[in-house]
């Protein structure tokens, strides 16, 4: 469901212009950018920084091409946001403690890599490099094309260019990993929520013994319960709670932890 969110916008703009036109799959790209933005406001209880910054642009351009009716305006959207990539991994080298790739690669990877801080350095400045050229390059497809094969290009050509691009990468970091024993799981998960919400209280019990043979359960431990009393769940429904935690722990859901149980509260509730 979140890949199917994430795409929508461009499988909206792809479609709208098969059935009618470059205006009318403006349009549609608009609308489906501003609801990506608000159902992910309410599935994670907060806003996606990459989903502002499209809608930001979009709403921008797509509003310039519909009313000078002039289709180059949407076209510079994919330039744009590409730059703006290509800016903020440069400013990653020298803004915060880490490369902006080093943060995103960490959190997808769950195990430590074996990777020196040189070579972040450099793995950063070739994924600049990358959107920046690409930016280029849809500037020079959108002037020399027509406009069909440019929307080939941005909805098929770019996406499945930068897999071709980080494949290599997944695979290398893959031969860094160091994998960590499933008895630090508990305490990753206490790590997280730590560093998330900051709790008055929390209590993270294992309870993978009780599962053994259980779907999921492979490796002894994935099982957990946990109860946290933080701040951040004041007025907030059971579910909105539920949610914020999942949103916090989401990688996690996907490597270490099969099941979660779960009790949120403020702490006047505690």
């Amino acid at each position: 469901m979140t890949q199917l969110l994430e795409w929508s916008p461009l499988i909206v703009f792809f479609v709208t212009f098969e059935l009618r036109d470059i205006y009318w799959a403006t349009a549609a790209l608009m609308i489906a950018c501003a609801l990506q933005l608000l159902i992910h406001r309410l599935r994670a209880g907060s806003f996606k920084t990459m989903h502002i910054a499209t809608t930001c642009v979009v709403l921008v351009l797509g509003t310039a091409t519909l009313l000078l009716h002039d289709q180059r305006f949407i076209q510079w959207k994919l330039t744009v946001l590409l730059a703006l990539m290509s800016a903020v991994f440069l400013g990653s080298m020298v803004i915060g403690k880490q490369p902006l790739v080093r943060r995103m690669l960490e959190a997808a990877i769950p195990e430590p890599l074996a990777v020196s801080a040189r070579s972040w350095q450099l793995i950063n400045l070739l994924w600049a490099g990358w959107f920046a050229a690409f930016a280029v390059l849809n500037l020079y497809v959108a002037k020399n094309f027509a406009v069909s094969l440019w929307v080939k290009f941005k909805v098929f050509g770019f996406p499945a260019a930068t897999m071709l691009f980080l494949l290599p990468q997944v695979f290398w970091l893959a031969g860094k990993a160091t994998p960590q024993p499933a008895a630090t799981r508990a305490q990753r998960l206490r790590e997280r929520l730590e560093s998330r919400f900051a709790p008055a209280q929390l209590t993270v019990e294992d309870e993978s013994h009780l599962h053994e043979g259980h779907a999921g359960a492979a490796g002894g431990q994935s099982h957990f319960r946990i109860r946290i009393v933080a701040e951040a769940f004041r007025d907030l429904s059971s579910v909105a709670r539920h949610r914020l935690i999942y949103a916090a722990v989401d990688d996690l859901m996907k490597s270490d932890i099969h099941a979660l149980a779960i009790e949120a509260l403020p702490p006047d509730k505690s």
